[in-house]
């Protein structure tokens, strides 16, 4: 059996993902909430203590600099050492609010969701608290979460980055 670790920056994903590992939408895997293009990972982080077998990085891409590629890409390569296989980035959309939205195909979270505030603190605290997946969340759905990586790409290009270093992926990759 395969050994598989997900990372991501946030409560939100950690959220999703187990909701995702645990309907059999993707693979089983642990999870890891860690911010791989705004924090460093030092070589006694936890997280570097057990070998796995693939590795899925969730990213936003809402707040991409040089400094954050360079960050990415160190911490990448320190991922490398623990992992058997190839490390795949999901890049989402701006972040995860935006990514529910374009998989639910709406426009106003809140209202589709029926949360009674429309602050940006009030959704994340749904999602990352209250939200029950299994009403909104469908094989069909769940095939446009991360397809939309070409801002991501432009970035690197800006920062004279090759997409060859940072293996990007959709959910499918995640599902076999």
């Amino acid at each position: 059996m395969n050994k598989v670790l997900y990372i991501a920056e946030g409560e939100i994903e950690e959220r999703f993902i187990t909701f995702l590992t645990q309907n059999d939408f993707i693979q089983t895997g642990r999870f890891k909430k860690f911010n791989l293009m705004q924090d460093e990972l030092k070589d006694q982080d936890s997280l570097l203590t057990k070998k796995i077998d693939k590795a899925f990085c969730i990213l936003d891409n809402d707040v991409v600099s040089k400094e954050n590629i360079s960050n990415l890409i160190s911490n990448l390569k320190k991922l490398k050492k623990i992992c058997s296989s190839d490390i795949w980035t999901l890049i989402q959309y701006r972040n995860f609010e935006d990514e529910i939205k374009f998989i639910l195909n709406c426009n106003n979270l809140a209202k589709f969701l029926n949360i009674p505030y429309n602050t940006t603190k009030d959704i994340k605290t749904f999602l990352a608290q209250s939200i029950h997946y299994e009403k909104y969340i469908t094989k069909e759905n769940i095939l446009r979460y991360c397809t939309r990586p070409d801002s991501f790409k432009e970035e690197l290009k800006i920062y004279n980055q090759s997409t060859s270093k940072i293996r990007i992926t959709s959910i499918e990759k995640c599902m076999l």
